[in-house]
């Protein structure tokens, strides 16, 4: 691998993450963003230009195969996928995806067999947000028992209007045609709660209930509400509630319960609230929480150099995705269904 650590984008699509990963890879001292791709030659324009990349392209086709490229950050819409995923592994290169990573299983898993079979490091969207110094504490604390024996969480997210197609948009663009993603508003932000639990926990999915429908929204492709019950093989119960269907201002909640304290989160507050021996006080007590999101960049770096990081692996996404699609299948059949298992290496 070249030193630095030399990235090219493919795809702007989802602009929410490759925006600020540009700005961000462009920024670090140990990163070369080698260039961007997006068919929208524009879009692709506007966003080397606030980065200071000259290297433009469509396709991204040219990166890769290109020899001075180490990662590919794949970003296009989901259906574009696992071609891209699958090409950059066949070529050697590291990835950074989107999530989910593709729109059905078999998909994921064609991703997951390149992946294994190129030795190249994969890393989910989903899983960044490990990085944040929030989430770290929070698992630290797991780890220490500090709310002794986990009994339940919760989690959600109400945004306050479909996803824009680009930040200036008024329309959603992709992110509601059909096709182009494998579900709406429940999956936009449960993968990461997933990812989340599944992390922090240290226990896989045994099983998910779910309700999906279109209360605000209904003629689109996909669900603007989805309300799951995950349970864990750990035994613990998790609800997750995931909406397209909030007012104008979003918010995000998240709640775990242990047998000896508990911790929450709203954003209205902007609040940390534990309670019990996390405490360490009599009743509730409000703090700010560390960094909820922050840069992960230095982990980034870390995990596609091979060094230890808390970053999630292609298991952790294929993991994540099943979950996801066991929750789709429950929602349909009205019955808990247990998501597909890792196939074996």
């Amino acid at each position: 691998m070249s030193d630095p650590l030399r990235v090219a984008i493919i795809g702007l699509d989802h602009w929410y993450t490759a925006i600020p990963l540009a700005e961000s890879f462009a920024a670090h001292p140990e990163v070369e963003l080698v260039g961007i791709a997006d068919l929208d030659p524009a879009r692709a324009q506007e966003v080397a230009g606030k980065v200071g990349v000259e290297r433009v392209t469509t396709t991204g086709e040219e990166f890769l195969t290109d020899p001075n490229v180490d990662v590919i950050a794949a970003y296009r819409s989901t259906e574009h996928n696992p071609s891209i995923c699958v090409a950059a592994a066949e070529n050697g290169k590291h990835i950074l995806s989107i999530k989910p990573m593709a729109n059905t299983l078999e998909e994921a898993t064609t991703i997951l067999n390149a992946v294994r079979t190129a030795g190249v490091r994969f890393v989910g969207s989903e899983t960044r947000s490990r990085a944040s110094a929030n989430h770290t504490q929070l698992h630290t604390w797991l780890k220490e028992g500090k709310f002794g024996q986990l009994i339940n969480a919760s989690f959600a997210m109400w945004t306050g209007s479909l996803p824009r197609g680009w930040p200036d948009a008024t329309d959603p663009g992709w992110f509601t045609a059909a096709g182009r993603a494998p579900g709406g508003g429940w999956i936009d932000h449960s993968i990461y709660q997933i990812d989340q639990m599944r992390w922090m926990l240290g226990a896989e999915v045994a099983k998910v209930s779910g309700f999906a429908a279109n209360y605000k929204h209904p003629k689109l492709p996909f669900e603007d509400y989805g309300h799951a019950i995950v349970e864990f093989e750990n035994g613990v119960v998790a609800t997750i509630e995931d909406t397209w269907t909030g007012p104008g201002v979003g918010r995000t909640y998240w709640s775990i319960v242990g047998t000896e304290g508990a911790a929450s989160f709203d954003s209205i507050t902007g609040k940390l609230s534990l309670a019990g021996a996390a405490s360490e006080l009599d009743g509730w007590v409000q703090a700010n929480p560390r960094n909820m999101w922050g840069d992960d960049t230095d982990e980034l770096v870390k995990a596609f150099r091979g060094e230890d990081t808390v970053l999630g692996g292609v298991e952790d996404s294929w993991r994540n995705f099943a979950a996801c699609r066991a929750f789709y299948d429950a929602a349909e059949s009205g019955t808990a269904v247990a998501p597909a298992e890792l196939p074996s290496a």
